[in-house]
This record gives structure tokens, C-alpha cells and sequence, in this order.
């Protein structure tokens, strides 16, 4: 009779501990993300500031393996990052880290208008797209306000692209653009001057022009992008 055994890389035998990690309840480890990641970009955790994980988890209330997970998710994003013997802090901005974002951004914005225009796009989501470009040229909105009705019509565009990886990159590359916005790094003449940008992009999505589409969101983009390396140079030492 043979003998019955089981290898170690049998599917019935048991997992050596060293491979599993702590299970954290995602509502948990999801909430603590959410919290720090808004206090990053509405800039109350401001750039430099260090991150101690155990203070962190006394002023949310939880163990400290959720804070964790989501500093791990944070780094992913760019938005913390290791400062030497200081450990994690909130990333700074820098010219590089600008530039780097902002060309990512320009080809995907870029790509995301050619295709809303080359779609038959919903109706639903071109209102949606105009009813934010309207309220942006309203000049009735705060900072804050006018921040989060631009994100409406950038994700409207990304949606409207029906590209699932165009999607997801440009929703982690909009908190690097609200923070820009938070620390009021983006001029008023700025923001003035792109109403008439997104007007552009709107008319040629609607009338199907994806090669304009596309050029109206791309310059969008690298004139901001320049913009905010000019502010940051200024301001420099």
C-alpha cells in the first residue's frame, strides 16, 4: 500500500505562517485611506509634514495596521514618501514631480478627448460635461467649488473615453491636480484663462473632432503644467 503524503505545494496543505498577513477589515483600512488622503490634498496635512504611524492611529482610534495599509497605498500614489531619518512624510512638490505628473497627465487627457469624441457618447454625459463647464464660467464658485465641479468635467471626459485604464490613471493623477488647487498654487489668471480652454475641449467632443479634441486637452494641460513649474521656480530660493 502506498503511502499517502502531501507536498508542500500541495493545494490541501497547510500555508506556512511567514506567507499570510494580518487580515485588516477593508472598511477599516478604507476609511483610514480616505481621511489621510483628503487631509493631503485639501492640504490640512501640509507638504514635509511628518507621518508617525502611532500617532496617526490615536487620533483616528484604530490599531496601527490599518494606518499601515494605507500609508502603503498613500506611497503608491505618490503622495507620502520616506525622508531619510524622518521617516514618512507627505510628499513635497518640486519641479520634477510637476513635470513628471503633468506629461502623464497631457497624453492621457489628451487620449481620453479623442475618444470621448470618436464615441457615441451617452447624452446624460455630455449635459453633465456642459452643465460643468457652465458652472465654471459662472464665476460663482469658491476655490474649493470651482476644484470640484473641474474634477466633474475631467472625469466625465475620462468616463466618456470608455477606457478602463485611461480611467483609472487619470483618478490617480486628480489628487495631485486638488492639490495644486488646495495650496493655491494655480494663479486666478490662471484659472481665468482656462474657461476658455475647456470651452474648446467641450465644442470639439460635441461636434466629434477628435484630433482637435485631443489638441485642446493636451495644450490645456502643458499650459498649466508650465504655470505651476513658473510659480514653483519663482518662489524657489
Amino acid at each position: 500500500m502506498k503511502e499517502n503524503f502531501e507536498s508542500p505545494t500541495s493545494p490541501s496543505a497547510p500555508l506556512s505562517t511567514s506567507l499570510l498577513k494580518p487580515i485588516v477589515p477593508q472598511s477599516v483600512a478604507e476609511e483610514v485611506y480616505q481621511q489621510l488622503r483628503q487631509a493631503i490634498v485639501d492640504g490640512d496635512l501640509p507638504p514635509g509634514h511628518r507621518l508617525v504611524e502611532r500617532s496617526l492611529a490615536e487620533s483616528l482610534q484604530v490599531s496601527r495596521t490599518p494606518v499601515r495599509e494605507a500609508l502603503k497605498q498613500l506611497m503608491s500614489e505618490g503622495l507620502v514618501s520616506v525622508d531619510g531619518h524622518r521617516g514618512l512624510i507627505v510628499s513635497r512638490l518640486s519641479v520634477e514631480s510637476i513635470r513628471e505628473a503633468y506629461q502623464v497627465r497631457e497624453v492621457l487627457e489628451g487620449l481620453a478627448a479623442r475618444l470621448a469624441a470618436e464615441n457615441h457618447y451617452n447624452p446624460d454625459d455630455m449635459l453633465r460635461l456642459e452643465d460643468a463647464l457652465l458652472k465654471m464660467e459662472s464665476g460663482q464658485l469658491s476655490p474649493k467649488e470651482f476644484d470640484g465641479v473641474h474634477g466633474v468635467f475631467h472625469d466625465t471626459i475620462a468616463k466618456m473615453s470608455k477606457n478602463s485604464y485611461v480611467i483609472h490613471c487619470l483618478q490617480d493623477l486628480s489628487a495631485f491636480r486638488t492639490r495644486m488647487v488646495s495650496l493655491d498654487w494655480i494663479p486666478k489668471t490662471r484659472v481665468n484663462t482656462s474657461l476658455a480652454e475647456h470651452r474648446a475641449i467641450f465644442d470639439a467632443i460635441r461636434n466629434g473632432q477628435a484630433d482637435e479634441a485631443e489638441k485642446q486637452a493636451r495644450g490645456h494641460v502643458a499650459r498649466t503644467r508650465q504655470t505651476l513649474i513658473s510659480r514653483l521656480t519663482a518662489e524657489s530660493p
